[in-house]
C-alpha cells in the first residue's frame, strides 16, 4: 500500500488521499488495509518513511558517482536532495510534516534521522578530506543542508525567475558549495 499511495500522491495533493483510496490502489480491501495500518495518518507516516529512505539512497548513489570524500561528491548529493523535491513535490512535503509532527508516529522522524545521519557521515569525511576536520560537522553541515532544501523549495513552487533547468540548478548548486567550502578554508 505504501508504493500505491506514494504514486498516487504524483498524481494528487495528499489532503485528497484516503485510506480506501490506497487499498483501492493496491487492489486490497479497505478492510485488509486496516491490517496494517491503524489510520491514516499512520499510513502517511509510513509513506513519509519510505519517502526519506529513498531519498537517502538518491543521496547516497549521487556521493557514489565522484571520489569518495570529494567536494563533488558533496555537490552531486545536494543536486540529487533538490532534484528530489522537484520530482516529487507531495512526497516531499510529507515526509517533512511527517518528520516535524511530534504527535505522529516516529517511524518517518526516524527515517527522517537516518537520513540526516547519512548526510553527516559523508560530510565529516569531506570535511577531514578539505582540512576541515576540526569544525563541528553539523554547524558547518547547517547552512549546505538549507541551501538545498531551499533550492528544491523553489523548484517545486517553480517562480518564473528561476531558471528550473536541471544543469542550471547543478550549477547553482555547485557555486554555492565551492564559496562555502573555500570560504572556511580560507578563513
Amino acid at each position: 500500500m505504501i508504493d500505491a499511495t506514494i504514486e498516487m500522491i504524483r498524481e494528487r495533493r495528499v489532503e485528497d488521499v484516503s485510506v480506501a483510496d490506497a487499498a483501492r490502489a493496491d487492489q486490497v480491501s479497505s478492510g485488509a488495509s486496516y491490517r496494517h495500518f491503524k489510520d491514516r495518518d499512520e499510513l502517511l507516516a509510513n509513506v513519509a518513511a519510505e519517502g526519506f529512505r529513498r531519498f537517502s539512497k538518491a543521496k547516497i548513489d549521487a556521493f557514489a558517482k565522484h571520489p569518495k570524500y570529494s567536494v563533488e561528491s558533496l555537490i552531486a548529493g545536494g543536486c540529487a536532495y533538490a532534484e528530489f523535491g522537484a520530482d516529487n513535490p507531495e512526497l516531499f512535503h510529507l515526509m517533512w510534516a511527517a518528520a516535524r509532527n511530534r504527535d505522529n508516529i516516529n517511524v518517518a522522524r526516524v527515517a527522517s534521522s537516518a537520513t540526516y545521519n547519512t548526510f553527516i557521515d559523508e560530510l565529516t569525511g569531506i570535511m577531514k578530506a578539505q582540512g576541515l576536520g576540526h569544525l563541528d560537522p553539523h554547524e558547518f553541515g547547517t547552512p549546505l543542508w538549507a541551501m538545498v532544501h531551499g533550492f528544491a523549495s523553489l523548484l517545486i513552487g517553480k517562480p518564473a525567475n528561476l531558471d528550473s533547468g536541471r544543469q542550471a540548478l547543478r550549477s547553482r548548486i555547485a557555486d554555492a558549495t565551492w564559496a562555502y567550502v573555500r570560504g572556511y578554508q580560507t578563513g
